[in-house]
């Protein structure tokens, strides 16, 4: 799910697809999905906007992020 940051074309700042369109895009559980997207926002890749999903915060590979 991180490379889909690239594949997309993603920029800091553009909203990351919906939970919903991960499991249907990667075929796989609510609960793989949202352990993934835990261990990209611990690593800085995303954050969350409260009703507003997650964005890009720093890109793949990037020294911008820890």
């Amino acid at each position: 799910m991180v490379d889909l940051i690239m594949e997309e074309s993603l920029a800091v700042g553009d909203a990351y697809p919906s939970e919903a369109r991960l499991c249907e895009r990667f075929a796989a559980s609510r609960t793989a999905v949202r352990r993934v997207l835990a261990r990209m926002e611990g690593n800085g890749l995303l954050g969350t906007v409260h009703g507003k999903g997650r964005t890009v915060r720093a890109l793949p590979g990037s020294s911008a992020h820890p």
